[in-house]
């Protein structure tokens, strides 16, 4: 937790002092749109350093709300992944027997809080937002001295750390994908600092929470959880109507 504390620290931090001087100007744009599309990218506490992309179509149902709906693709890590180098240069990450891929469909609400002043400053919104969940287990291939590629099996002796010269990427586990059911909240602030009112830029700070209907092996040998929570930090950027 102190961790994702200070992850959303440094980034409200960054554009705390940009709603400051936002706040200090009266006049404020008239957003009268009614449709507004972003895609994005973003970096979360159990995630690569790309985790995942999400696409977000609102509608203006007041002055100050809106309703949305999208879809969010992330990959989810667990805690003790450490990826390892051998000697050709490949690496992968000993112990691991599944990718976590995680598919939501979400339905949420934003409340505008402050408005974007002409020009300069940012436009803040509240968001929070909902839906099913489908996680894609997905079999982790090392490939072996002998050049044979395998899902990681930790009672096999021919997977022992000194036999693994690399992995494979997720696509050649993905006929074998099991897929787990779940359900996810999310709770964010997007910061919205275009410079038109028909274009969109902003980034979005939140918490995510991933709950399955059961345990998903992604490290076999180390516990294994059916939910999982996560600070994110994204960018996205679109158009509106």
């Amino acid at each position: 937790m102190a961790k994702i504390s200070r992850f959303l620290l440094i980034s409200l931090l960054t554009f705390g002092g940009h709603l400051a001087f936002t706040q200090t100007i009266t006049q404020f744009i008239d957003e009268e749109y009614t449709v507004e599309n972003v895609f994005g990218i973003t970096k979360a506490t159990h995630g690569g350093f790309i985790s995942g992309f999400m696409f977000r179509h609102s509608r203006a149902l007041s002055e100050k709300d809106l309703m949305h709906y999208g879809i969010e693709i992330v990959n989810i890590k667990h805690p003790k992944e450490t990826k390892e180098t051998t000697f050709t240069g490949s690496s992968f990450v000993f112990g691991k027997s599944n990718y976590l891929y995680s598919i939501r469909p979400v339905y949420g609400r934003e409340k505008i809080l402050f408005k974007k002043a002409p020009q300069q400053g940012a436009r803040v919104t509240g968001l929070l937002a909902a839906g099913p969940t489908f996680g894609l287990e997905i079999p982790y291939f090392i490939q072996t001295r002998t050049g044979n590629k395998e899902q990681y099996d930790p009672q096999n002796p021919r997977h022992a750390r000194p036999f693994i010269q690399g992995s494979s990427s997720p696509l050649k586990g993905l006929g074998q994908t099991q897929i787990v059911l779940g359900g996810h909240l999310k709770a964010a602030l997007t910061f919205e600092t275009n410079s038109t009112k028909r274009r969109v830029f902003g980034v979005e700070v939140g918490f995510t929470l991933d709950a399955y209907t059961r345990e998903i092996n992604i490290i076999p040998e180390a516990e294994n959880k059916s939910t999982y929570t996560s600070a994110y930090f994204g960018i996205y950027f679109g158009k509106r109507r």
